[in-house]
């Protein structure tokens, strides 16, 4: 039998770019205190009346600091939390279980380079919204946004507080797998923090987004990581609390973003100072899926050039 020699693609250099800084600390700042002075009450009474009616239409039925602790919640479907902090202005404020990650992502992403740091015109898909954080301060560096948050309670939330301070954003209660080709080359953005290690299949949640963009349109992800000598991917599954599944390190994110469509050399990675992984990623053209054997939605649309 001949030995059938290997493609050039199996032969290809598989080392992915470390994204670098290139906007300096002090702009983005600005740009972030700018983007979230939008949302903040005229005066100390309105901000105090926007607290309290956020908690007492949305109440968390358990403690932002034991959101994470196991016992703390019944099953995804029951649970509520407020997710980011959020700051109404005038030293008023609400906790989340996310803490101020959104401001600190989003801040990360313009310093190195992965976003502009004015999203003006830009039509941005906010995937995971969960109580808004990251919709609000999107929508305030300028974009026009629309969320997709599957579970029902906090896609309420996120639709209270952008009508409470007057943000325009399109919010959907549904799962990114559900079937939108009405959607294919629409955003110019699809920002995705904390939600692909929380799905079964990542990479067909990077195929969808890939769809969804219009050419030189990004993906931003953000995700839990493993860092471990030898391992190129957590798993989790139900034994273990959190709804947690796959935890890529940068050889298994990368060859993922590759594999959905992204050219190896439009694709940047970052390891974060919490071992958490940032990548951004550049569609240069609608292609075809690279690899159609196994793929989850056999026959489907996303097989084609998108």
């Amino acid at each position: 039998m001949p030995i059938v020699e290997r493609s050039k693609r199996d032969k290809a250099d598989h080392k992915f770019i470390t994204a670098e800084p290139s906007a300096s600390a002090s702009l983005v700042q600005a740009r972030l205190e700018a983007a979230w002075a939008r949302w903040t009450a005229p005066t100390q009474s309105e901000a105090e009346s926007w607290l309290r009616r956020s908690e007492e239409k949305f109440p968390d039925e358990h403690p932002p600091d034991a959101y994470w602790t196991e016992g703390s919640s019944e099953s995804f479907v029951d649970f509520f939390a407020w997710g980011h902090n959020h700051d109404f202005g005038h030293g008023v404020s609400r906790s989340g279980a996310m803490g101020p990650r959104h401001i600190e992502i989003i801040g990360e992403c313009m310093e190195y380079g992965l976003l502009p740091t004015d999203l003006s015109g830009m039509n941005i898909l906010n995937v995971g919204c969960w109580s808004g954080g990251d919709l609000l301060l999107l929508s305030g560096l300028g974009a026009q946004l629309t969320a997709i948050e599957e579970h029902k309670k906090s896609a309420a939330s996120a639709e209270f507080l952008c009508d409470l301070v007057g943000a325009n954003c399109t919010i959907l209660t549904d799962s990114l797998f559900s079937d939108r080709q009405d959607w294919a080359g629409k955003f110019d953005v699809v920002y995705c923090s904390g939600v692909i290690y929380h799905v079964t299949d990542p990479l067909l949640l990077c195929r969808i987004a890939f769809a969804y963009l219009k050419p030189g349109g990004r993906l931003i992800l953000e995700t839990k990581a493993i860092d471990a000598p030898g391992s190129l991917s957590g798993y989790s599954g139900t034994l273990e609390y959190g709804w947690n599944w796959y935890a890529p390190n940068e050889e298994v994110l990368g060859r993922w973003l590759v594999d959905a469509g992204f050219p190896i050399e439009d694709v940047r990675l970052r390891r974060r100072e919490n071992g958490r992984l940032l990548s951004g990623s550049v569609k240069k053209e609608a292609t075809p899926l690279p690899e159609r054997a196994g793929f989850s939605r056999p026959g489907s649309w996303l097989e084609g050039r998108v």
